[in-house]
């Protein structure tokens, strides 16, 4: 189930919080926010910015496929169509229905309609959001290298890590001032490098 607490949480003290963008609905179907409009949202007194309106919907699509993503995939908006129908006013509130037209992998289109408050049409937005894939942690990459792989495969390629790190260490030594330090450095270089001998050994 879809928190809209939670929604709205992600948003504090970002542009969609100081916007006044407020979610009413969210599944994967179908989110619906809403946007009282203020003189500060205003191109000219009374108003609505056009910008502002394009800001709306494109905060509504954002988190529309934000919930559709798996943990830790992210989103980015990459085009954005816009057409206005009417103008809105200061002091009335603009409600935004955003539904999918498309979700691909690494894709996904939104359609939002922008109402007005007596019902009438004020705008459409399209837009295209991008699916941005989870970025593996440090130990995952290096945990790739070696996953699959025969034994033989497996230490020699840890071999090389630790040839690597002695070297990394030596480097780091070098450059240290600290006689103390760069001893402990180097000590850590000569373990690196016995590492390595021990799994070439048994290879």
């Amino acid at each position: 189930m879809i928190e809209i607490s939670q929604l709205h949480e992600t948003m504090r003290g970002l542009f969609p919080d100081h916007l006044g963008v407020r979610l009413v609905e969210a599944s994967p179907e179908r989110l619906v926010g809403e946007l009282d409009v203020a003189d500060h949202h205003c191109t000219t007194p009374g108003i609505l910015h056009g910008g502002a309106v394009m800001a709306f919907a494109d905060t509504l699509g954002a988190y529309a496929t934000a919930i559709q993503l798996p943990e830790g995939a992210g989103t980015t908006t990459i085009e954005s169509k816009t057409n206005f129908f009417a103008a809105v006013r200061s002091g009335t509130t603009l409600r935004g229905e955003c539904l999918p037209l498309h979700r691909g992998r690494r894709t996904m289109v939104w359609q939002t309609t922008l109402l007005r408050e007596d019902g009438g049409l004020a705008a459409v937005v399209t837009q295209t959001q991008m699916v941005l894939p989870r970025k593996s942690r440090p130990e995952e990459t290096l945990g790739a290298l070696f996953e699959s792989q025969p034994p033989e495969v497996v230490r020699e390629r840890l071999a090389r890590l630790e040839r690597a790190g002695a070297a990394l260490y030596e480097q780091l030594a070098g450059g240290e001032s600290d006689a103390e330090r760069r001893r402990g450095l180097l000590d850590a270089a000569a373990r690196e490098r016995a590492n390595a001998e021990l799994l070439e050994s048994q290879g």
